[in-house]
C-alpha cells in the first residue's frame, strides 16, 4: 500500500443527510484515518474543508472567509449531491470555491467518500 507523508486534517460543513454515510467513513470498518485524513483539532490547522450540503449565501460567505483563512496548501471537497449540484435547490452561488474533488450520491456511500480522498491525495503528492 502507499504511504502518504503529508496529513490531511480536515474539517467540514455539514448540514444535510451525508453526515450519517461520513460517520460511517470516519469508524472502524472503513478507517479513513489509513489513508492520512485526520479532523484538525483545531480550524486554523484544517487544510481540507469538506462542504456536505447545499450552502445558502449567508453561509456560503461564512465559508469563503474560513477557506481563506486555511493555510497553504488548502483543498476542497464536495461530497453529496446537494454540494456538487445543489440537490433539490440548483441555482445558488456557484464559483465561490475552488473544488478539488467532487464525491457524488445521495446519500455517498463510504466506498465513494475514501475513493474522493484518495484521488484528492493522489492531487496533492
Amino acid at each position: 500500500m502507499r504511504h502518504f507523508k503529508p496529513t490531511l486534517k480536515y474539517i467540514r460543513v455539514g448540514i444535510s443527510c451525508c453526515g450519517d454515510d461520513w460517520i460511517q467513513t470516519e469508524s472502524s470498518r472503513y478507517d479513513l484515518e489509513r489513508l492520512g485524513c485526520v479532523p484538525a483539532e483545531q480550524d486554523g490547522d484544517a487544510n481540507l474543508l469538506i462542504i456536505q450540503g447545499s450552502l445558502n449565501p449567508l453561509l456560503l460567505g461564512e465559508v469563503v472567509k474560513f477557506y481563506e483563512a486555511m493555510p497553504l496548501p488548502r483543498y476542497v471537497m464536495a461530497v453529496g449531491t446537494c454540494a456538487c449540484g445543489g440537490g433539490l435547490f440548483p441555482g445558488g452561488e456557484e464559483g465561490e470555491l475552488p473544488v478539488n474533488v467532487y464525491v457524488t450520491g445521495c446519500p455517498p456511500r463510504p466506498e465513494a467518500i475514501m475513493n474522493g480522498v484518495i484521488s484528492l491525495r493522489e492531487v496533492q503528492s
